[in-house]
């Protein structure tokens, strides 16, 4: 790590990690000569030669499909967004160098590798972070200094849910992410691994788990104009009931088959002194109920920072400078680990923090598979 620069090897070009790329390259924009900044100085990927420009608008980083070659750079840090089933081998590559790590969702395909991965982080002595981007919203932010303050009294339940529409279409060809033996999962691995990790971050680890899930379209073409089919075997749709440790009872629900919906998603927490609710639609700010004074607030809040927390100001792009929220949540949760690293103190995102929300999912499928039953948490 140069004075002014974290060196940065990203594992993957697909769409998430022009993403990711994309906020590297927008730090000095959105923060000039600030404290922190990152140089993509190494791309690991499996088609070597594409994306001349893009890559040439990202200073020509060095590109290679050779793990080794890759690691062997000069880099202090290693991004990995590949498909969830190679997330272990390439998270296994940055620690055996004793590179940090930040790593896509989720952190493995099974609760096994996750431990596996966590523990060796833990071994290897490194700083680790999990791209939870739903904690990064400025509303999540909001909503998570209030919860702190007790402004809701005790937490009585909650509804979460993510909606989103891109499998709608039963001749969308299969993908990596339509199969279990790659992905992991279905929906709920997904995108409600969004909603459990968020559901923790902000209301506390579960207590047991109940779910039930299907599968509406039960195969699909091989390719793209291909006659062939070819099973699915993960969920379209998935619905979790969980208590927590705090007594708190609520709803996990998620979906890739909302027609007409589009992406939507909320968090809605009651308590007995009042409610909250995000709407990811327009994340900006947290829709308050304060009880005692039967009043809605929505707006600038004066809370204090939560534990853990890092003011936006230092992380979250400017108003007139702002990506799209989607991207701007990708940087916000990339420049907190790039100050985590700068201050060589843990991640509030860390390994740890993703292996519990694994446990989560993988105690879902666990109920599922049991047609609902209760799992109780925490796995042995």
């Amino acid at each position: 790590m140069t004075e002014d620069s974290v060196q940065v090897g990203l594992v993957g070009l697909g769409f998430i990690g022009k993403i990711h790329a994309h906020a590297y390259q927008a730090i000095p924009y959105c923060f000039g000569n600030n404290e922190v900044q990152a140089d993509l100085r190494a791309v690991l990927r499996t088609h070597v030669g594409g994306d001349v420009e893009l890559l040439r608008s990202l200073g020509s980083p060095f590109e290679t499909a050779q793990p080794q070659e890759f690691i062997n750079q000069d880099l202090d840090m290693v991004d990995v967004c590949s498909p969830n089933y190679l997330h272990p081998e390439h998270v296994k590559l940055a620690l055996e160098k004793s590179k940090h790590v930040y790593c896509e969702k989720p952190l493995g395909a099974n609760l096994a590798q996750a431990r596996e991965l966590a523990e060796a982080a833990e071994k290897a002595g490194v700083l680790t972070h999990s791209a939870f981007t739903m904690r990064y919203y400025p509303a999540a932010q909001q909503a998570k200094r209030i919860l702190a303050a007790g402004v809701l009294g005790e937490i009585y339940n909650f509804r979460a849910y993510l909606f989103h529409n891109s499998y709608m279409d039963p001749q969308r060809p299969t993908s990596w992410r339509l199969q279990k033996s790659v992905s992991g999962g279905g929906a709920l691995t997904d995108l409600g691994v969004h909603s459990i990790d968020l559901v923790r971050y902000l209301l506390g680890d579960a207590k047991w788990v109940q779910c039930r899930t299907r599968t509406f379209i039960t195969q699909r073409p091989k390719s793209a104009g291909s006659t062939e089919m070819v099973p699915v075997d993960v969920d379209d749709w998935a619905l979790c009931m969980l208590e927590l440790e705090n007594g708190a009872r609520g709803s996990i629900e998620t979906t890739r088959m909302c027609g007409g919906v589009s992406d939507t998603s909320r968090v809605q927490i009651f308590g007995s002194e009042g409610s909250l609710e995000i709407d990811f639609m327009n994340p900006m700010q947290v829709s308050l109920y304060d009880r005692k004074r039967a009043q809605t607030v929505v707006g600038p809040m004066d809370f204090p920072l939560a534990d853990g927390q890092r003011a936006l100001k230092d992380i979250y792009p400017p108003a007139k400078l702002s990506m799209g929220s989607f991207i701007d949540t990708h940087f916000a949760s990339i420049m907190d680990f790039l100050h985590c690293i700068k201050e060589n103190k843990p991640s509030p995102a860390g390994f740890n923090e993703s292996l519990k929300a694994q446990e989560v999912l993988e105690a879902a499928y666990l109920s599922a598979d049991r047609n609902g039953e209760t799992i109780a948490l925490p796995l042995s």
